[in-house]
């Protein structure tokens, strides 16, 4: 992605400031990175990544191996952007995977570069390969998240990475007084609307050092927080305001600003001014979004620019992936379980679709209603123009730089922070399982050492079983999602401390008001199973379309697949001969069609679904295309639809008359859809 404009919405709100120097508390805080590992289907799915593109990066990409980050300050280096941001993307994401994965040949390649990073540390505390005027803050926002992931992974670095970021930051502090160097104030040839869009990234740092690694000099890491969110031209809490939020916008009107950068911030503002204010603002930043710019996988309709509702607009990758961590940290911040709900919506649905099954090749746009990801490059080079600025031709088709490459190094982030968000401490005597899915857990809670091993196909099936060893008596919370039905829920245990078993069934009611339920567990050992009362939903949609849910997962019409494929193509040139001499045949660009009818019309009420049991083996990786067993079955017919510049659907049409037979179609897991139709016309048959 890409920021082109100018920074939106000054207007500050006064009377805020925090006056008491406290960060307010998680409401369910975070583990260390490394406590909670995946397994199951997410482990296949993160091995899929070390084995794919996201594990090779540092050995062939030269955004990556050759980035100016390993180079002496100042000397050089490949970028795509002045800012400088590819290797710190690729570094938040990598950390992660490599230490929840314990996989050593990724841990060496995140050593070999935060050393080499930090050996080029300038005496004045600055970190990055940037010299004099054209110092910035933005790239290291995500290269510091990939640092204090790293300090609480591996302890190792701990105390090296805490002094080079507290150093930074006495710098930085000087910075803003003088004028906002770097930060509003950049040389002509730097972009500074990235540091302060995604200021609050920024500030996650800073409190993670309040947080973690008091210091006598804590007090200017407040200014500095405070100098941060009082200078930056982005105030999200303002454009997050009910009453003037653009619900429809005009893309050619380039004030208005990506929409992703801003859904945490005013949470992230509230850990430190303390205003419930900011709480507010942080419910309308998701509900607004959603309402008006939401798509049913999860991510948000705005390709660069936030437009409308539209089936055929786009989101880019780098969306979804931003999209589920933000609303994972929302959900541990404040509690609020539609927060969390939909973080695993996004994971399940909107991230995979846009990646191959072996992870080699990714999208850059996709879009609800897709049934082609093929090139739009027409005879005589020109592209239509249907997304805003994605208009290369290629942006929905599969490949390493399918467009801008910031979602090549971007898109490693997504499932490693899922898993490290999916469990969390309740209180000083609980632990909750936040982001339902296959994990397991060894931390400590109440003074004693927990191990939780959670075994299940979720969301594919809908049973979790917990084995649970204690060495002290704890409290087990559990969440239970908004759209559950708990009359068809059940929650049963059985413990063993000794020689004696103790089999119980427990009745579901959310307690904490934020749908957990608690379950207290014993010393010893204890096996919880937990069934999710679920069955096909029916949400509905923008022009009376429907999306198809079971449980979390999406499902979409299936319209059949048909590939073919290419030498990777560098971003800048989609209609060269391509990229030959890379190192892993793995690499290709993928071009995707239909092989069945796309313009069909359902009757919802005639959806029928077929699933696995809960000990059923699942393809691995699961996302392959069309991979899971599950599927849906219903009753439709073909419709008069018509292509937007002769190349996508248009919008959906009003008139639904059929222009075909009645037909029993196929609906599949929608991350398995690689060419999908999602937001669905209805039709009474």
């Amino acid at each position: 992605m890409k920021l082109t404009h100018t920074a939106l919405v000054a207007q500050t709100v006064l009377g805020l400031a925090s006056t008491t120097d406290k960060l307010k508390p998680w409401k369910y805080a975070p583990l260390p990175v490394g406590h909670v590992k995946p397994a199951g289907w997410l482990l296949g799915e993160m091995q899929a990544m070390a084995t794919g593109l996201a594990g090779h990066e540092h050995d062939f990409y030269r955004f990556v191996n050759e980035s100016s980050w390993l180079h002496k300050p100042g000397t050089g280096g490949s970028e795509y952007s002045t800012l400088n941001e590819a290797l710190p993307y690729w570094f938040n994401g990598l950390v992660p995977t490599a230490y929840l994965l314990d996989d050593g040949r990724l841990k060496g390649q995140v050593h070999h570069v935060v050393a080499q990073v930090l050996s080029f540390q300038a005496d004045d505390g600055w970190i990055g390969p940037e010299t004099g005027d054209n110092r910035n803050f933005w790239a290291r926002t995500p290269f510091f998240l990939g640092l204090i992931q790293l300090a609480e992974a591996d302890k190792q670095w701990e105390q090296r990475i805490v002094s080079a970021l507290q150093k930074f930051f006495q710098l930085g502090n000087t910075m803003l007084l003088n004028d906002s160097q770097g930060f509003t104030r950049c040389t002509k040839d730097v972009d500074c609307d990235w540091g302060q869009a995604r200021v609050a990234d920024m500030i996650i740092t800073i409190q993670w050092l309040l947080e973690y690694h008091p210091t006598k000099n804590d007090t200017q890491l407040w200014d500095t927080m405070n100098m941060f969110y009082d200078q930056t031209n982005y105030k999200w809490d303002a454009w997050y305001d009910p009453a003037t939020y653009r619900k429809v916008v005009d893309p050619s009107d380039r004030s208005i600003t990506p929409y992703i950068h801003g859904l945490k911030a005013s949470s992230v503002m509230w850990r430190f001014r303390a205003h419930d204010y900011y709480r507010e603002r942080s419910k309308s930043a998701v509900d607004l979004t959603f309402a008006h710019h939401g798509s049913a996988s999860g991510t948000i309709l705005a390709d660069e620019w936030q437009r409308d509702n539209s089936q055929y607009i786009g989101s880019e990758l780098c969306t979804a992936v931003e999209t589920s961590y933000s609303l994972a940290y929302m959900y541990q911040v404040l509690g609020d379980n539609n927060f969390a709900d939909r973080a695993e919506t996004t994971l399940f649905n909107a991230m995979p679709v846009m990646l191959t099954g072996d992870k080699w090749a990714h999208q850059y746009m996709s879009s609800p209603n897709m049934p082609f990801a093929v090139s739009t490059i027409q005879p005589d080079g020109s592209v239509p123009p249907v997304f805003t600025t994605a208009n290369s031709g290629v942006a929905t088709t599969y490949g390493l730089e399918p467009l801008y490459p910031c979602c090549t190094v971007n898109h490693p982030q997504g499932y490693p922070k899922f898993v490290t968000h999916s469990w969390v401490l309740v209180g000083t005597k609980g632990l909750g399982h936040a982001l339902l899915g296959p994990t397991n857990v060894q931390t400590k809670v109440n003074g004693g050492d927990v191990l939780i091993k959670c075994t299940t196909n979720y969301p594919f099936t809908n049973t979790l079983t917990y084995e649970i060893y204690a060495t002290k008596k704890f409290d087990l919370y559990l969440r239970i999602p908004e759209w559950m039905n708990l009359q068809l829920s059940t929650l049963s245990m059985a413990s063993t401390e000794g020689h004696n078993t103790l089999e119980t069934s427990t009745s579901l009611e959310a307690s904490e008001g934020k749908g957990m339920q608690k379950v207290s567990i014993n010393k010893g050992t204890t096996t919880v199973r937990y069934s999710l009362g679920m069955g096909p939903r029916v949400v509905r949609l923008a022009d009376k379309t429907v999306a198809i849910f079971y449980g979390n997962l999406l499902y979409a019409l299936d319209v059949g697949y048909s590939k073919t494929t290419s030498l990777p193509h560098s971003y800048g040139d989609p209609r060269g001969p391509g990229l030959d001499g890379l190192p892993f045949k793995e690499l290709r660009d993928e071009f995707v069609t239909n092989t069945k009818e796309w313009n069909v019309a359902i009757d919802p009420s005639t959806l029928r679904y077929n699933g696995i049991g809960d000990d059923d083996s699942m393809a691995n990786p699961i996302f392959e295309h069309n991979a899971p067993a599950n599927f849906m079955t219903v009753d439709g017919c073909q419709i008069k639809w018509d292509l937007k510049m002769g190349v996508t659907p248009d919008r959906v049409p009003t008139d639904r008359t059929c222009i075909s037979e009645r037909k029993t179609y196929r609906l599949i897991p929608y991350g398995a859809a690689k060419v999908h139709m999602s937001h669905l016309p209805t039709v009474k048959l």
